[in-house]
C-alpha cells in the first residue's frame, strides 16, 4: 500500500472510530491527536506497511520515522514505545472489522447470516491485505506478550456476534438443540478465520490450494468454495 493510496484509508478508520459510540483503548498520546491529519496519516501508512512486510521484529523505529519525514523524538512523543505504535495498527483493523459487521441481520436465516460473513472476510481481507498481515503477526506466539494487550478485544467481537445469531437460530428451529453454542461459533469463526487468510498470506494461500488439490495456475473458484463452506456448516448444525 502506497501512502498515497493508504490516506483515505486511514481517514475512514478515523471516521469509523468517531461512529462507534465507544471509545477504543488508546496506544497513542494525547500529543498524536494534536498533530495535524497529514503527519498522523503518513506515520500510520508507513508503519502499517513496515509491520506488514517485515513483521514486528523486523520493524525498525528509526526508518519509521524517517519514511514518515519526522524525527525520533516527535514519533516517540506520538507512541512511547514500538509495541504501542504496533498494538494501534492492529486496533485500526479492529475498528474497521467492528464497521463491516454492523450491517449483519443477526434475524435472518441463521445460514444466510453465516454465508454473509464469508463474504465480509474475504471483502475485508481483499482490501485490507497488510492489516490481515499485521493481525497474523500479532496472533503468533512470539508476540503473546503484545497480544495480552489487547484483553481479547480482537475476538470478543466476532463471539458476541456467534453467539447472538447461534442463539436465535437454535430458538427459531434452524439449528439443532443439542449442539454446544461456543463450540459451533469457534469451528465456525475458524473456518472463515483460514479462507480469510489464504486471501493474505502466501503460506495459507498455498495451503487452501493444496487442500483443493489445485494444480498450478488453476484458478480457485471463489464462489463454489463459499458454497461449500456454508453447505458444510448446514451439514454439520442444521436442524434437518
Amino acid at each position: 500500500m502506497t501512502l498515497a493510496s493508504s490516506r483515505p484509508y486511514h481517514r475512514s478508520v478515523m471516521n469509523a472510530n468517531d461512529r462507534s459510540g465507544q471509545r477504543p483503548r488508546r496506544f497513542h498520546t494525547d500529543t498524536f491527536e494534536k498533530a495535524e491529519a497529514p503527519r498522523r496519516e503518513a506515520l500510520l501508512a508507513v508503519a502499517l506497511e513496515s509491520f506488514a512486510s517485515k513483521g514486528f521484529n523486523g520493524t525498525s523505529v528509526n526508518e519509521l520515522a524517517r519514511k514518515a519525514g519526522i524525527s525520533i523524538g516527535a514519533l516517540y512523543s506520538y507512541f512511547t514505545s514500538k509495541e504501542d505504535l504496533f498494538l494501534h495498527v492492529v486496533e485500526m483493523g479492529h475498528d474497521l472489522l467492528v464497521e463491516a459487521l454492523k450491517d449483519v441481520d443477526l434475524d435472518a436465516p441463521f445460514f444466510e447470516t453465516y454465508e454473509a460473513l464469508v463474504r465480509k472476510a474475504r471483502d475485508y481481507a481483499r482490501s485490507n491485505p497488510e492489516l490481515n498481515l499485521v493481525y497474523l503477526d500479532a496472533t503468533t506466539q512470539g508476540l503473546r506478550h503484545l497480544s495480552s494487550r489487547l484483553s481479547g478485544r480482537l475476538e470478543s467481537v466476532t463471539a458476541e456476534l456467534y453467539r447472538k445469531a447461534i442463539d436465535a437460530a437454535i430458538a427459531r428451529g434452524e439449528l439443532r438443540a443439542n449442539i454446544d453454542p461456543g463450540a459451533a461459533a469457534f469451528c465456525l469463526d475458524n473456518i472463515i478465520l483460514l479462507f480469510q487468510f489464504s486471501f493474505a498470506s502466501d503460506y495459507h494461500r498455498d495451503r487452501l490450494r493444496i487442500f483443493l488439490g489445485l494444480e498450478p495456475g488453476e484458478t480457485l473458484d471463489e464462489e463454489s468454495l463459499i458454497a461449500a463452506i456454508v453447505e458444510f456448516a448446514r451439514r454439520a448444525l442444521g436442524a434437518t
